[in-house]
């Protein structure tokens, strides 16, 4: 089960844990403090984790963040978009908002985006045609491979996992999706 889940019965089972406790016990007040105590530190617990995730992709600019990835160890994941893409509006709103996406990227890549409105000369640097254009490169800045359009998370993930693991370097991309 997901943590979040978890969580989710442990919290039910706190609550009716409560009200049973309340309602045959004569001195209730202590009662209900400790299961008011309990349910909300299970509450912080999970605020807890989810603000550890994050809600955001941490987003860097592509010179700093160029520069950052040179002096780390982590991948490069280079995103493309303008404001008026659709499908570059809808990774926003699904894929990126991922808990699993923004856990793997967190930990795995250094995410940089440009604005291909704002940065004509990057744009045309990369040879982007079309939006949304997601590249992926070894640390020190050599390409691996992009993917042009939309990606769900599932699509996405396992695309990150492939890099992330440099798979790449060993079998096809559909090689790497059979071995599941």
């Amino acid at each position: 089960m997901k943590k979040e889940n978890v969580l989710v019965v442990v919290l039910i089972v706190l609550a009716i844990a409560g009200g049973i406790i309340y309602n045959r016990s004569k001195s209730s007040g202590p009662v209900i403090q400790a299961a008011v105590a309990s349910e909300t530190s299970a509450k912080t617990a999970e605020k807890t984790n989810l603000a550890m995730i994050g809600t955001a992709i941490g987003w860097k600019d592509y010179t700093p963040g160029m520069a950052t990835a040179a002096k780390g160890s982590k991948s490069i994941f280079l995103y493309f978009h303008a404001p008026w893409c659709t499908y570059c509006t809808k990774l926003k709103q699904t894929t990126f908002k991922d808990k699993k996406i923004l856990a793997y990227l967190e930990k795995n890549f250094v995410s940089i985006q440009v604005n291909t409105d704002k940065n004509k000369v990057l744009s045309n640097e990369w040879k982007v045609k079309g939006l949304p254009t997601l590249w992926f490169l070894e640390p020190d800045g050599t390409k691996i491979n992009s993917i042009p359009g939309y990606l769900d998370a599932a699509q996405l993930l396992l695309v990150l996992k492939y890099i992330h693991t440099k798979n790449y370097d060993k079998m096809s991309f559909q090689e790497f999706m059979k071995q599941g």
